[in-house]
């Protein structure tokens, strides 16, 4: 009998330590799992945050704003035709992507959070500005001031292009996408801040 009681005590023994090996070993897979769906959820929300911002600055580095900032400066301030000249802005398209996108932002590495954040806020500070420049009281408002404020908006797209440089690098260098040299070099748009 005392042997059959070490044989039972011996397969219980290694029936546990398989059974704990079974769970470890299914932890970890689970664990490695997870982290590479991480990964890739952190690859995916920077791509599309990339993709988003340069199609932005894109938008932006097709005119040079200084010479456009100038004429249209000479238009709202002149006299044409004894007529007060308003100009007409655009709305923008939403961020739809980082819209979307903002409550996995935590996910990303810190030093890019700052980059894309900073210049989402400048995004989001122009659209603002847009908004009263489309607005009635923009229209009633004297000519000189007018042109100050048009100045500002322009200043602000500068701006918006320079943080959106510094999120474009981030972003790339975080997926390990090399800058190619168009992009490296300042944009003829934001030449003059």
């Amino acid at each position: 009998m005392p042997s059959l009681l070490d044989t039972a005590l011996i397969a219980a023994i290694v029936s546990a330590a398989v059974t704990a090996l079974g769970w470890y070993a299914s932890h970890w897979s689970e664990k490695r799992l997870e982290s590479q769906r991480r990964i890739e959820r952190i690859v995916d929300v920077q791509t599309a945050l990339l993709a988003e911002i340069e199609s932005n600055l894109t938008r932006y580095e097709e005119i040079d704003l200084d010479k456009h900032a100038t004429g249209m400066i000479r238009r709202i301030t002149g006299k044409a035709a004894g007529k007060a000249f308003t100009p007409f802005v655009p709305r923008d398209a939403p961020e739809i992507i980082f819209e979307a996108m903002l409550t996995d932002i935590h996910i990303l590495p810190t030093e890019t959070i700052d980059d894309v954040v900073a210049y989402y806020k400048q995004e989001y500070k122009l659209r603002e500005l847009v908004e009263d420049l489309r607005s009635t009281r923009y229209q009633e408002l004297e000519q000189d001031r007018k042109a100050r404020i048009y100045e500002d908006y322009v200043w602000q797209i500068k701006t918006v292009l320079v943080t959106g440089e510094q999120a474009r690098g981030a972003l790339r260098n975080s997926l390990g996408v090399p800058l190619n040299t168009q992009e490296a070099g300042p944009s003829l748009a934001s030449e003059n801040l």
